[in-house]
């Protein structure tokens, strides 16, 4: 059996893209207004940004983000000081890291995992060998996904 040796969040990952099916289940409920971390390649919403530090968004707004597994550290620590209100898509192999223990616990309204794995598109069929979780800020539990909630503040 192959260990992780640490090198899962690469640049070589960072172009797969949310699956569309889950993204419309999202956006029917949540009506995303950006996403945060996109490409005209990959956007899922009409207002995009692939810089959010140099971005502004609407303070009821809510945004999407699937953030490039290269970035995903400093991308999540600007999710959760400039996003008013948004759900994110994040790797949940690794619970004992950084970002999960530091930034993403702490500041997360809610974590869901789905009770199925997340294949991401735009990597040529190569799906994701790891689950996924999406994480809420400021906005309720999906409604129309089976799974278990590992976090939730009432």
């Amino acid at each position: 059996m192959k260990g992780n040796n640490g090198t899962g969040n690469n640049v070589e990952r960072d172009e797969w893209e949310t699956p569309q099916w889950l993204f419309d289940i999202l956006d029917k409920q949540y009506v995303f207004y950006m996403d945060w971390c996109a490409s005209e390649k990959n956007k899922k919403c009409e207002s995009w940004t692939d810089n959010m530090v140099n971005t502004a968004v609407l303070p009821k707004t809510i945004c999407w983000m699937n953030p490039p597994f290269s970035k995903a550290l400093e991308m999540f620590k600007e999710f959760f000081k400039r996003t008013p209100k948004g759900v994110a898509i994040y790797r949940c192999d690794n619970f004992e890291t950084k970002i999960w223990q530091d930034i993403i616990f702490p500041n997360a309204t809610w974590i869901f995992i789905p009770n199925k794995r997340i294949a991401y598109e735009g990597m040529n069929g190569i799906g994701s060998r790891f689950p996924s979780a999406l994480i809420g800020l400021n906005v309720g539990l999906p409604k129309r996904l089976k799974g278990t909630i590992l976090k939730s503040v009432k």
